[in-house]
């Protein structure tokens, strides 16, 4: 009878009762960490977002998570690490629904995990270096083996160089300071010569405790001799450098001063017309100052100041000049966590906002709009529980207009409704009989909106919505005399769903 008065109580409060349940949005933030597509709760649960997954949804069965490693494969792949020292490996794409799980098998105690072209590399605390191959569909990889020959690895990183033709290259900053790199096919390692006392690298620069900027070469000439390779020199218009970034075809420095370089390369064109125009002298980019963190995104330079100020500057045209304006992109900002497209950024009160491409909902506010050009909040991971037992869902709670909207089978399911959803006419059904007992049932047609209860209609204050073929529903307060009610734990983030 419990469950049916609840099923009773959702239905009739879901369609029927003209207040809302609202997420208060200045609750405090329960975020321990956070990458582009996931997040940490300060209990250990994960949460993921992403293709299917358009808002923080949270992965059922991996307690106690440590630490996450972002875009392993593809955009959106994920390794985490659990408190037993396990690591685990989370392939997205937007074919699958549900999250999927792979456990590396021999991995413990990750620091650094990386991949290129046919290899994926992962860095354990003790300085170890493991090797895995990518399998033919390029969206996994196989076990994980003992890499001989390089040990005592503080940070990996890689690259290509051609000569004449792409070449897989890692190199590996070792804990004496030095730098290695790998001969041809991982088949052995070699120490890049005149680099000591390296405290950071990336790409083809390295960084060294007196603060100088150190490079060679990524292109060679065909008859170039094999020694050429190893040719390294001083960045000479850089010093008192304390940061690096790079990506495959440009570099940017921040000095103690907290001032901005970047050489390398620009953009015009799109497509198949993209043009690259290399630029190898460091600039000075006026434009910004006090900086504390800067990346590469899409096509532009974004900078983090120390007031927690974010700008950005356009990375398009033939040259980069000193003077490329910086706009003000958001403020109040901690911490920003970059993908290939798309940034997060958490707030001093602890939220998260996204910006950028939001095709396979990176930004995960709840839709597949494809860019947005400023920032907007990240949906709070909210959790759901029933009777005290948290309710899988398939994907996380959206938060619309201060109203709270559950994933339509969600809830049903767990009080042994029958749900059925035609893809044709988009017209969902709830349906819930036991012998002895009056049936309910819920017809919503996700067209129009129009709504039905045991066949009579009924006119919705807050309309129902499909995101991704998902369709979702408000969630209302639910009387106590109806047999249960509803309860928002805001210092918990959590819906608590209870019967009497």
């Amino acid at each position: 009878m419990k469950r049916r008065a609840l099923l009773l109580s959702i239905i009739t409060l879901l369609l029927l009762s003209p207040s809302v349940w609202a997420a208060g949005d200045n609750s405090t933030s329960h975020i321990r960490s956070f990458d582009s597509g996931s997040l940490i709760q300060s209990d250990g649960s994960l949460w993921l977002w992403g293709y299917n997954q358009s808002v923080p949804t949270r992965v059922e069965g991996k307690p106690n998570v440590v630490k996450t490693f972002s875009n392993i494969i593809n955009e959106g792949d994920l390794v985490f690490t659990l408190q037993d020292h396990s690591a685990w490996y989370v392939p997205r794409n937007n074919i699958a629904e549900s999250v999927k799980f792979v456990s590396l098998e021999g991995l413990q105690n990750l620091i650094a995990v990386s991949s290129l072209n046919d290899h994926v590399l992962a860095l354990n605390n003790e300085g170890n270096i493991f090797l895995a191959d990518r399998l033919e569909d390029k969206n996994t990889f196989g076990p994980f083996q003992t890499l001989s020959g390089i040990d005592e690895v503080a940070d990996i990183d890689s690259y290509y160089e051609e000569r004449p033709n792409y070449e897989e290259r890692w190199i590996f900053l070792k804990s004496d300071g030095s730098v290695w790199k790998n001969t041809k096919a991982l088949q052995g390692f070699e120490p890049i010569p005149s680099l000591k006392d390296i405290t950071a690298i990336a790409k083809n620069i390295a960084l060294k405790k007196d603060g100088t900027v150190w490079t060679w070469p990524k292109e060679f000439d065909k008859n170039a001799a094999p020694s050429e390779t190893l040719a390294v020199s001083q960045i000479h218009t850089l010093s008192g450098i304390k940061t690096i970034k790079a990506n495959r075809y440009s570099n940017l420095a921040i000095d103690q001063q907290g001032r901005l370089w970047f050489w390398g390369a620009t953009v015009t064109g799109a497509l198949d017309n993209t043009t690259y125009h290399n630029d190898n002298t460091p600039v000075l980019l006026k434009g910004v100052q006090n900086v504390k963190d800067a990346f590469f995104v899409e096509r532009s330079i974004l900078a983090l100041t120390t007031a927690g100020n974010v700008y950005i500057a356009s990375l398009d045209g033939e040259k980069l000049s000193s003077q490329v304006p910086f706009t003000l992109l958001a403020q109040n900002t901690q911490s920003i966590k970059a993908g290939p497209r798309h940034i997060i950024m958490q707030k001093a009160d602890g939220a998260l906002w996204g910006w950028g491409v939001n095709k396979h909902a990176q930004l995960g506010i709840g839709d597949y709009e494809f860019l947005y050009s400023t920032p907007v909040p990240v949906q709070k991971p909210i959790l759901v529980r029933l009777n005290n037992t948290p309710v899988p869902l398939s994907n996380g709670v959206i938060t619309r207009n201060g109203q709270a909207f559950i994933p339509l089978r969600s809830v049903f399911d767990k009080l042994g409704a029958e749900v059925t959803y035609d893809y044709n006419s988009k017209i969902a059904k709830i349906d819930h009989s036991k012998v002895g007992e009056h049936s309910i049932s819920i017809e919503i047609n996700f067209k129009t909106s129009q709504t039905k209860v045991n066949s009579k209609s009924v006119e919705l204050t807050n309309p129902p919505f499909m995101v991704n073929g998902i369709g979702y529903l408000p969630l209302r307060l639910i009387s106590e005399t109806l047999g249960a009610k509803v309860d928002w734990i805001q210092k918990e983030d959590t819906i608590v769903i209870t019967t009497k």
